[in-house]
């Protein structure tokens, strides 16, 4: 690709930045890179090619990049952090394959959700913006609307994630049932009309990354196995995929949404107990369980952001309505009661709200299911997971992504 861009005079835009070799490591944070990056974030986002001499903007030749180390895509993470406020996520370090001695490497910038970003020079502060092939700086009027479009933003996006929350409680029985509801949206949203062939697919391949998640020594299991993933049903502005076992103890729905945003919902309470068969009574909830909800969450946000380098925010709650003297209760499987049972401290369980990073490839983002599991757990007075565990067994050969 690089090499048709320079046999056709490919010219910069506001997406694209032509440059020669890669500035040397210790000169990086100091070089004029840091302000592309920060440009191309306070626009649409866009691609640094190093590697490509340019003539007025034109891709005029090719130019050995230099070498990309692990330790150099390291200081470029850690400049995307330190020199620019509020810091860049997400920019991916790419070092292109060659069949000869000229090296190429990209980063990739996404667009963002928390713009204006500001870069320190000269005893100031300012916010550069990328305008078609060009850096200008932002006068204060475009400062201003930009803060103004993030703090509009950001209350659209707590709407849209307690919409999408509300929806999904509502499509089980939480009168009658404890219920675990898990919601997401990326903060950047980057509309991808979803086709049914393609839900499945995003399923499939989060089952199968949550149960590598869970491949503990104890039992596993997770919600996305109670789903009936090859008949999704078109919803508003999505998928809808109905349970595998309609009224069965572990019902499950879930939603894959045109804009990236996922939801779950699991029959938490009443499961099978593993040792005597026996169910749990409606608002007894395994402990187990949650730890298998929150991989099939954070798996489900994985492969529907598929390279996605928007965060994400996500949300689990417990909805158990009725009496109030029946609150919910998180039993470890293999305590007997009254050991092993926990509540909340408050009675009740108070949604978990967090953040994560899906362009992390499926080992490294095992931290999301984990940070997730642990702040559930923590709520009912439980230090750690369980079954979920940075130590994974070898990643399946097979998978192709």
């Amino acid at each position: 690709m690089i090499d048709a861009a320079v046999a056709n005079g490919l010219q910069e835009s506001d997406l694209l930045d032509w440059k020669g070799s890669l500035p040397p490591q210790k000169e990086f944070r100091e070089s004029d890179i840091v302000k592309d990056i920060a440009a191309f974030a306070n626009a649409s986002g866009g691609i640094i090619v190093f590697g490509v001499n340019e003539t007025n903007k034109v891709a005029s030749g090719r130019v050995d990049a230099g070498q990309l180390t692990e330790n150099y895509e390291r200081t470029i993470h850690q400049t995307c952090m330190a020199a620019i406020t509020p810091p860049v996520f997400g920019v991916q370090v790419i070092s292109i394959p060659t069949t000869t001695n000229i090296r190429a490497v990209a980063l990739v910038i996404p667009s963002s959700a928390d713009g204006p970003h500001l870069i320190y020079r000269n005893d100031y502060f300012g916010a550069p913006l990328r305008v078609n092939a060009d850096t200008h700086w932002m006068k204060e009027r475009q400062i201003e609307n930009a803060y103004r479009s993030r703090f509009e933003a950001a209350h659209r996006g707590e709407e849209g994630l307690q919409r999408i929350y509300d929806d999904m409680a509502a499509v089980s029985e939480a009168g009658k049932y404890a219920v675990m509801v898990g919601v997401a949206r990326p903060r950047a949203l980057d509309p991808k009309l979803q086709a049914e062939g393609d839900v499945t697919s995003v399923a499939t391949r989060a089952s199968l990354v949550a149960q590598w998640w869970l491949s503990g020594p104890t039992a596993k299991y997770n919600p996305l196995e109670d789903l009936d993933i090859y008949r999704p049903r078109p919803t508003l502005a999505g998928n809808y995929l109905p349970p595998a076992n309609p009224d069965g103890h572990r019902e499950a729905h879930a939603a894959v949404f045109d804009d990236g945003s996922v939801g779950l919902t699991w029959r938490a309470g009443g499961h099978e107990h593993r040792m005597s068969g026996k169910r749990y009574e409606p608002h007894q909830i395994p402990t187990v369980a949650v730890e298998g909800f929150s991989a099939a969450l954070a798996a489900l946000v994985h492969a529907a952001a598929d390279g996605h380098a928007s965060d994400y925010e996500i949300v689990i709650g417990v909805e158990l309505l009725g009496p109030a003297s029946r609150v919910p209760e998180f039993h470890e499987r293999d305590a007997a009661p009254p050991y092993g049972v926990h509540r909340t401290f408050a009675g009740r369980f108070r949604p978990v709200r967090t953040t994560v990073a899906p362009y992390l490839n499926d080992t490294d983002f095992i931290v999301a299911p984990i940070d997730l599991a642990t702040a559930c757990l923590n709520q009912v007075g439980i230090k750690k997971p369980r079954v979920l565990s940075p130590m994974l067994p070898q990643r399946p050969r097979e998978w192709s992504w």
